[in-house]
C-alpha cells in the first residue's frame, strides 16, 4: 500500500467515524503505530487532518476541497484512462491549456504531440511537464495549497491575453441543470477564461463527478466536450457533447 492510498484510507475512516485512534488506524491498515503517528504528523501540517492526543480528526476543508495527495488516488484507473484520451486529441503545433487538478495532471505522461506549447496554473504539473521537455508557461497569481493551483485576478487576465487550440479542465462537480461546478470562486473564474479562449475545449472527469454540485459555476454543459470513462444514462438527452474513454 503506498503512502498516497494509505492517507486517502486514513481520510476515509475519519470521515466515516467522525475521529479515530492510533490503535485502530494502525489495526485496520496492517502498519505499525509509529508509522501511523508519522503519517497523521504529515497530514496535519497539509491541513488534510487534524490531531488530537491519541488520534485525528478530518479537517473540515477536505470536506470542501481535498487535497490534491487525495484525489491523485482516488478513481485513478478511469482517470488514466481518460487522460490518454485526452493526450491522443493534442495535435503537433498546438497551443495547450492544461488545467490544475489530478486528472489533468496524468495527462502529461501521454502527451507525444510534437512541437507544442502547455501553459498551465498546475504547481505539480510544472516538474512533470520539464521532465517531458514540453515548453510550459507557468501562469501568475497566488497559489491555493489545497488544490495546488494559480488562481487570482492576475491569472485570469493573463488567460485573456492568450488564445488555445485545445484545453483539458477539471471540474468537482457536473450537473444536468448547473453545468460545471467547483467550489472556489476564484479557481472558478480561471476555469471560466481558460474555456472562453479555446477554440476546441475540453472537460476531464471520471464518472463520480455526474450529479455533483458545486457552489460555483464556471461553464454551461454546452460550452465543452466531457472526456469521461461513462456517462449516466439521464444525461444522454442533454445538451452536452461527450467521448467516453
Amino acid at each position: 500500500m503506498t503512502k498516497e492510498h494509505r492517507w486517502n484510507k486514513i481520510a476515509e475512516l475519519c470521515k466515516e467515524k467522525g475521529q479515530i485512534s492510533v490503535e485502530e488506524l494502525s489495526e485496520e491498515l496492517s502498519v505499525s503505530p509509529a508509522t501511523i503517528r508519522r503519517d497523521l504528523q504529515q497530514m496535519e501540517d497539509l491541513k488534510i487532518i487534524s490531531r488530537f492526543h491519541g488520534g485525528a480528526r478530518i479537517s473540515q476543508k477536505q470536506y470542501d476541497e481535498p487535497h490534491m495527495i487525495l484525489k491523485q488516488e482516488t478513481n485513478s484507473d478511469k482517470k488514466k484512462s481518460v487522460a490518454l484520451l485526452a493526450a491522443s486529441l493534442i495535435e503537433d503545433n498546438q497551443m495547450v491549456y492544461l488545467d490544475a487538478g489530478s486528472t489533468t495532471y496524468e495527462i502529461i505522461q501521454y502527451i507525444h504531440a510534437k512541437n507544442i506549447t502547455v501553459v498551465t496554473p498546475g504547481i505539480r504539473h510544472i516538474t512533470a511537464l520539464i521532465s517531458r521537455d514540453i515548453p510550459t508557461i507557468v501562469l501568475g497569481g497566488p497559489i491555493r495549497p489545497e488544490t495546488e493551483a494559480i488562481a487570482g485576478r492576475n491569472t485570469v487576465e493573463q488567460i485573456g491575453s492568450m488564445f488555445f487550440d485545445v484545453c483539458f479542465i477539471g471540474t468537482n462537480g457536473i450537473h444536468e441543470k448547473n453545468g460545471f461546478t467547483t467550489s472556489n470562486e476564484m479557481e472558478a473564474a480561471t476555469k471560466a477564461a481558460a474555456i472562453r479562449q479555446t477554440k476546441t475545449p475540453y472537460i476531464v472527469t471520471d464518472c463520480s463527478k455526474f450529479h455533483v454540485l458545486n457552489p460555483v459555476r464556471f461553464a454551461k454543459l454546452e460550452d465543452a466536450t466531457v472526456l469521461t470513462d461513462s456517462v449516466p444514462d439521464d444525461y444522454l438527452s442533454l445538451p452536452m457533447k461527450y467521448i467516453v474513454a
